[in-house]
């Protein structure tokens, strides 16, 4: 009798966004506080967050809900993060070392764009590259419920927006410094205000 080893990959059934330029909106914006990153025995920890967009023109054959499609990023505005790069391409303008001081993400809740969506190197789509919709473009109407996930807000007590998360996202947050218990990282920006960045409508957020 033999015993066959395989790589055991299988063709996913759920139902995935294609490749190419979709018309996208941003649904929820999700601190996942601070993770511990662990590249060939290098520990690190880095405060990370996810942006999840729902995708109108594809939908769920399942329950006709529009496909979502999400991006971790480290929750940093340098110029060679990630976010700051996805951010500035999506408003259509660099932020100002005045933004860059503290930018409230929860802005880009509800607000539409182009995510341009590529292969990955797992078969799945990822988002490559983020652009800004133009006003006069027509856009349905968002469907998936906004919601917005702060580490504070859960260490408070509010717990509405920790449970309407998947489990797979609550586990992650679960294991993030704030709420293992090992250490604390407050935002030093608790207790003070933010100055107010807005400056004109030419930029979506």
């Amino acid at each position: 009798m033999n015993i066959i080893a395989t790589t055991n990959e299988q063709q996913s059934t759920f139902p995935q966004v294609p490749t190419g330029v979709h018309k996208a909106r941003c649904v929820n914006v999700i601190d996942l506080g601070t993770q511990e990153n662990n590249y060939d025995g290098n520990v690190t920890y880095k405060r990370q967050c996810m942006i999840i967009w729902e995708v109108p023109a594809h939908k769920n054959d399942m329950n006709g809900e529009p496909l979502t499609l999400s991006k971790f990023y480290t929750l940093s505005l340098h110029e060679k993060s990630n976010l700051g790069a996805d951010l500035s391409a999506w408003r259509g303008r660099a932020f100002t070392e005045t933004e860059k001081k503290g930018f409230d993400i929860t802005k880009l809740l509800g607000v539409p764009c182009y995510l341009n969506i590529m292969e990955g190197k797992n078969g799945r789509p990822r988002v490559a590259s983020i652009m800004p919709l133009p006003k006069e473009e027509a856009m349905d109407d968002q469907h998936h419920d906004s919601i917005m996930f702060s580490i504070d807000d859960y260490q408070k007590g509010d717990r509405d927006s920790f449970n309407q998360l998947s489990e797979g996202i609550r586990n992650i947050i679960l294991r993030s410094k704030e709420l293992s218990g090992s250490h604390d990282f407050g935002d030093a920006n608790n207790g003070t205000d933010l100055p107010d960045f807005t400056d004109s409508d030419r930029v979506p957020f």
